[in-house]
């Protein structure tokens, strides 16, 4: 199922989100967005406050997994819910990222999911037909 500029994957009681862009960085921005639209629509969060990630794996399918899981974190300790996301992909699968965004308020903010985890199930980032796409399975 499609929503704007990524696709849901049916997978049995999880979820999965899957991206596609002309850089490794743009999925990994399209991942972020995807996972915090996913659970809270992004028109409803503002981009009041800023936060710096920083991750790296042997592999950009870890890479994928280490970033969402930063953001998961994020989310569980402060309640940060990212709008826009600056990425930077940094040689042998290292990322920095600017997360600009607000922490979760339920007066404004209806949570749609709650992610467990982020799984290491079907994650992938591949380049094909000339562009890339990432896709991962979130336990809720």
């Amino acid at each position: 199922m499609e929503h704007g500029f990524y696709e849901i994957i049916d997978h049995t009681a999880d979820v999965g989100l899957r991206v596609h862009g002309r850089h490794p960085a743009h999925v990994f921005e399209k991942a972020a967005l995807g996972f915090y639209d996913l659970m809270v629509s992004l028109t409803a969060i503002e981009a009041f406050q800023v936060r710096h990630v920083r991750v790296e794996a042997e592999t950009l399918d870890e890479l994928l997994v280490h970033w969402l899981s930063e953001l998961l974190y994020l989310f569980d300790v402060e309640g940060f819910l990212g709008r826009k996301v600056d990425v930077v992909l940094e040689p042998q699968w290292r990322l920095e990222a600017n997360v600009h965004g607000e922490v979760f308020d339920p007066q404004r903010h209806e949570l749609k999911l709650l992610y467990k985890a982020v799984t290491y199930h079907k994650a992938s980032v591949e380049f094909c037909d000339g562009s890339w796409t990432a896709q991962v399975i979130l336990d809720i």
